[in-house]
C-alpha cells in the first residue's frame, strides 16, 4: 500500500504545539470478491481497502452466485464469512464494516449511495464500466475505482485460489510444486 491514500492534516494548536492527523483518503469505500480460501491476495486487497477508508462495506459472493458462475468452492458462504470476519477482527480492530450477500457483480455498490469509491483489482477493474451504467440507472453518481495491484507469489504469479487449489502455491503464496 503506498502512503499517497493517506492524507495528513497538520493541526496548528499554539505556535509551539502542532499536532498530525492521519486521514483516511474515503469516508466509505466498498470491496467485493468470493474469497474461497482466504490467502494473502485477499488479505493484501482488504488491507487497502482498511487503509484508505473510515468505513468498509465488503460483499461476498453467495453460494447460489457461485454456482451460476460455474465456480467451485471450498468453503460456503458462512465459512467465507467466518474467516473474513476473523481476519478483519483481529488487524482492524476500530474500523466499522459491513458485509453484504453479493448476487450479481455488483451488491451493494450498485444501489447504496453513500459509497464512495469501489476497491478493484487489476483482474476486475473492467466491470467498473458496467457497474457505472448500473448506478446510472438507478439515479446515483458514477463512483472512481482504486485499483489495487495483485499481490505476486514467490514465483512471481499472481497469489489465486486457483492456483492453491490446483496444489501450486499456499495461501502465503510459497511454491509447492
Amino acid at each position: 500500500m503506498n502512503i499517497k491514500s493517506i492524507h495528513i492534516l497538520k493541526i496548528h494548536l499554539n505556535p509551539n504545539h502542532v499536532v498530525y492527523v492521519m486521514m483516511s483518503k474515503y469516508k466509505r469505500s466498498a470491496v467485493g470478491g468470493t474469497f474461497d480460501i482466504l490467502h494473502m491476495g485477499h488479505k493484501h486487497l482488504l488491507e487497502a481497502t482498511f487503509q484508505i477508508s473510515d468505513e468498509v462495506i465488503i460483499g461476498v459472493s453467495s453460494d447460489n452466485f457461485v454456482n451460476k458462475l460455474n465456480k467451485t468452492v471450498i468453503n460456503n458462504y458462512e465459512n467465507r464469512i467466518k474467516n473474513i470476519e476473523y481476519f478483519i477482527k483481529s488487524t482492524f480492530l476500530n474500523i466499522p464494516y459491513n458485509i453484504y450477500k453479493l448476487d450479481d457483480y455488483f451488491g451493494p455498490a450498485s444501489f447504496l449511495d453513500n459509497i464512495d469509491v469501489i476497491v478493484l483489482t487489476s483482474e476486475n477493474s473492467h466491470r467498473l464500466g458496467s457497474l457505472n451504467d448500473e448506478r446510472k440507472s438507478r439515479g446515483l453518481s458514477r463512483l472512481n475505482g482504486e485499483i489495487i495491484e495483485l499481490l505476486n507469489a514467490k514465483d512471481g504469479l499472481p497469489i489465486s485460489t486457483t492456483r492453491i487449489k490446483k496444489g501450486i502455491i499456499d495461501s502465503n503464496g510459497n511454491s509447492l510444486i
